[in-house]
């Protein structure tokens, strides 16, 4: 970022559906303003924007659907991936609210506008088509996979988790110099070299091999059976971080097993993931690319259908996860694989191929290069 010194003042369009999308709105954020002095960064949660009761409906809806009927978002998720859109909530809101857009971004007048949802992506698509908006305008996809929703005419660059999955915006008719496989965005503590050892010791964690459990920022999955599985059929150190879901680190804390540590909701994840030997989750897009930068072999087990299904192909196509349908195979696997070197090896090399540490300074340096 050296070849720019100058201010910058960007506008970064969010949505608190799950943490992943708000995650990359602040590593963009915390990137811009560590390396450039002055850097003014806004970020908006564009439902709650909207409409504050409008939110609510649409967190807590897609959240129920999550919990209850999984199998019905993964197939909305494919209807829409693979068939025409029967509906475009962005586009519509947008034709609704471009006023309200419109003077946002008249107020605060940014030098850029980044949007890390394909809702809000839609909306100001819409937005720059109709009006003489001239404000470089990105999408910045959390996934490994981009989703119809995700393409939009009016997109001066997209970035993506890797290079290899341009191939669905080239063939929507997006030209190649507008896609740029920097990587998921992730905080620049996932950057830094954290020495394991020191790492376990200020955590309170002892030298035997350690398993980290985690279910993303809501703490979903099946963690509690996870470790329960973990604690009475193996000999690993169990870590959990059970994020915003109290119930669940109060249940484990219930448990008082000496060799499981809990955490609720950490600013340390960089800290927690250098000081484990293997990571147990979901794979969300952001947790997958955290673990990825920190060159830790993934077990993937109870993925939702949908994101989280196209993440998991993606990795076990690359050969840098492992995959588990049934939790008595569990403890098996991760014998398996702790008991053979050549997997570990191999796991180990191809996370430090596909990880991005620095991605947030990669966005900002080609978006550097449009301002100037």
């Amino acid at each position: 970022m050296d070849r720019r010194t100058k201010p910058v003042k960007a506008l970064i369009f969010s949505a608190s559906i799950g943490a992943g999308h708000d995650s990359v709105a602040k590593a963009l954020a915390e990137s811009l303003t560590e390396e450039i002095q002055g850097s003014e960064v806004k970020t908006v949660d564009t439902f709650n924007y909207i409409n504050s009761v409008l939110h609510k409906v649409v967190f807590g809806s897609y959240m129920e659907t999550l919990k209850f009927t999984p199998k019905v978002w993964g197939y909305l998720y494919e209807q829409a991936e693979d068939g025409e859109r029967l509906v475009d909530l962005g586009q519509i809101l947008s034709k609704l609210l471009s006023p309200r857009l419109e003077q946002l971004i008249k107020e605060f007048s940014p030098d850029v506008i980044i949007s890390t949802h394909a809702f809000p992506t839609g909306m100001l698509s819409v937005l720059k088509q109709r009006k003489p908006v001239k404000i470089p305008l990105s999408a910045v996809v959390t996934d490994f996979h981009v989703h119809s929703f995700w393409i939009h005419e009016g997109i001066d660059r997209y970035f993506i988790p890797a290079p290899d999955l341009s191939y669905r915006l080239i063939g929507d008719g997006i030209s190649q110099e507008k896609i740029k496989g920097t990587g998921i965005p992730i905080r620049t503590q996932f950057s830094k070299f954290i020495d394991p050892v020191l790492a376990r010791q200020e955590l309170g964690l002892d030298s035997r091999p350690t398993v980290l459990v985690m279910g993303g920022g809501l703490g979903l999955g099946r963690i509690e059976l996870i470790v329960r599985e973990l604690l009475n059929n193996s000999s690993f150190q169990v870590v959990v971080v059970a994020g915003k879901n109290k119930r669940l680190q109060d249940n484990l804390a219930e448990l008082k097993n000496t060799r499981l540590k809990v955490f609720g909701f950490v600013d340390n994840m960089a800290q927690v993931i250098a000081a484990c030997d293997l990571v147990i989750s979901k794979p969300g897009g952001v947790t997958t690319a955290e673990v990825l930068a920190m060159q830790k072999p993934l077990f993937i087990y109870s993925s939702l259908p949908g994101q989280e299904d196209r993440n998991s192909d993606y990795l076990l196509n690359k050969g840098a996860a492992v995959k588990v349908r049934k939790l008595d195979m569990l403890v098996p696997e991760i014998m398996s694989f702790w008991n053979n070197p050549t997997r570990r090896r191999h796991v180990k090399e191809m996370a430090e191929q596909l990880g991005s540490p620095h991605a947030g300074r990669e966005v900002w340096d080609e978006l550097f290069s449009l301002l100037d």
